[in-house]
Formats: structure tokens, C-alpha cells, sequence
């Protein structure tokens, strides 16, 4: 399987048989404010492959790098659609991984994309997990602060599923904190989980930090994590990743033909 992941990516990359599926975050009234960008593989006799089957092999082959700036331009041309259109305000998050770092000028790459496009760097956030943050603390942090200063968001994905996440904290001047799912998940300790989600949202907003809690499923999460002080949320209670056309369809973003 990995093997034929890897034999047939390029090709596939070049054939358009990668795409762009959107996730919705929203505030608790159900309004937009922006989206996560995922990737799907419309293999022609496989059908539509999911980022479990391959994105793994393709981070440990070193080749994911070619995928994510797939998905910016693709993202960064999206969003110089919807400004045409005159929706100037919402954003798109993309995936930063571990070998974007060592493949890629970043700084280079992602500049030039927006401005190639034309857009707000603050309209394409930049999602990168802490486990990668961690791996090499000092290399990360001076291109991801050159990439702030410039003005992208950067946010930090799935916090509190690693080991550093307090420590990082206090080194990383992130915009924009995304909650693990599993702080919602149903536990024997559910007190506890609940007083540290909203000692962490709590938190958060101190330091001016953006709060997006993940992996949202039922009205009552929603009103539970409002009263926490969270304000934008993701998951399948409002929606579940979709293509690109069902999305704006749904959202008005964009006239569909």
C-alpha cells in the first residue's frame, strides 16, 4: 500500500485527483467565520481516498511537502475569489508539517503565494501542531514569527494532545489556540476535563488568543463551551468537511452556477 501511494502520488498530483474539502468555523450562532482546508484523494479506481489512508506515508517519505502547496494555492486562490465577490472577511486554515521546514523556504513560498494572489495574509492562517513546534523549538519559531510579523495567523492545532503545551505557551506568540477534540470526549473524570477546558480557555483569552474548540457534536457542547468564553467553534454538530461547491452553496458565500 505505501509503496503504491508513493509510485502513483505524483502523477496524481499532476492529474487533479487531490482536492480541497472545507470545514466550517463558526461562532454559537451558526454564522461564518472561516474554514479549515482538508485534503481528499479522488483516486480513479480506488474512489475517494480519506487523509488516513496517505497522508501518513507521504510524511514519512518526505514528499507531503508537495501536497500542502497544493493546498495553499488552492486555498489562497479561493480566497481571492470570495474577495472579488465581496467577501473580504472570511479566512481559510491551512496544514503546516514537519517537512514543510526542511523542503521548503516557508517564509519564501508562503509570502510569495499571497502575493501572488493578491490577498490579506490574515485571511490564510497558518495550523501547525505543537508536537512538530517541539521538534526543533528554535529553527520553527524564527520562521514562524518572521511568517507572524508579516501578518499571517498562526495557529497551533490539536492543544493538550502532546507533552509541551503549557511550556510552549509561554514561548509561542500563536493567534489562534485549536482545542483537542478528546477534551470533549466522554470521560470517568468528567469534573476534571471540564475545569481544565475552561482554565484553558480562560487562559487563553487572557493572552489574547483566539479560542477554536474541535470536534464539536451537540448543542449543549456548544452552550457549555460559550459559557467557558469560547466563541468559534468546529465539528459535525454544524458540519462535517465538505467539497468545495457544497460548502458556498451551503454559506452563500459565493454565487454556485
Amino acid at each position: 500500500h505505501e509503496k503504491s501511494i508513493v509510485a502513483e502520488f505524483d502523477k496524481a498530483l499532476e492529474n487533479g485527483e487531490f482536492c480541497m474539502y472545507l470545514q466550517p468555523q463558526l461562532d454559537s450562532r451558526g454564522a461564518l467565520l472561516g474554514a479549515e482546508a482538508l485534503v481528499r484523494w479522488n483516486h480513479p479506481k480506488r474512489g475517494l481516498l480519506y487523509p488516513d489512508s496517505f497522508i501518513g506515508i507521504l510524511e514519512k517519505t518526505g514528499i507531503i511537502y508537495k501536497l500542502d502547496n497544493f493546498i495553499w494555492e488552492k486555498a489562497a486562490e479561493k480566497i481571492k475569489e470570495w474577495n472579488a465577490a465581496g467577501y473580504e472577511d472570511y479566512h481559510i486554515s491551512v496544514n503546516i508539517s514537519a517537512k514543510d521546514f526542511y523542503y521548503l523556504d516557508l517564509y519564501k513560498v508562503l509570502t510569495d503565494i499571497v502575493r501572488r494572489y493578491g490577498i490579506a495574509p490574515k485571511h490564510l492562517n497558518l495550523e501547525i501542531t505543537e508536537t512538530v513546534i517541539m521538534s526543533d523549538v528554535k529553527m520553527h519559531m524564527e520562521i514562524l514569527d518572521r511568517l507572524q510579523k508579516f501578518g499571517f495567523q498562526i495557529e497551533i492545532d490539536d492543544f493538550g494532545s502532546g507533552y509541551s503545551s503549557l511550556n510552549m505557551l509561554k514561548d509561542i506568540c500563536s493567534d489562534v489556540l485549536k482545542i483537542d477534540r478528546e477534551f470533549l470526549r466522554e470521560t470517568e473524570n468528567a469534573v476534571r476535563s471540564r475545569d481544565i477546558l475552561e482554565e484553558i480557555i480562560r487562559l487563553s483569552n487572557r493572552m489574547n488568543m483566539t479560542v477554536i474548540t474541535e470536534g464539536v457534536e451537540t448543542r449543549e457542547q456548544v452552550d457549555m463551551l460559550t459559557d467557558m468564553g469560547c466563541r468559534v467553534f468546529q465539528g459535525y454538530y454544524f458540519s462535517k468537511p465538505i467539497p468545495i461547491h457544497e460548502f458556498e452553496d451551503k454559506y452563500n458565500v459565493v454565487q454556485v452556477n
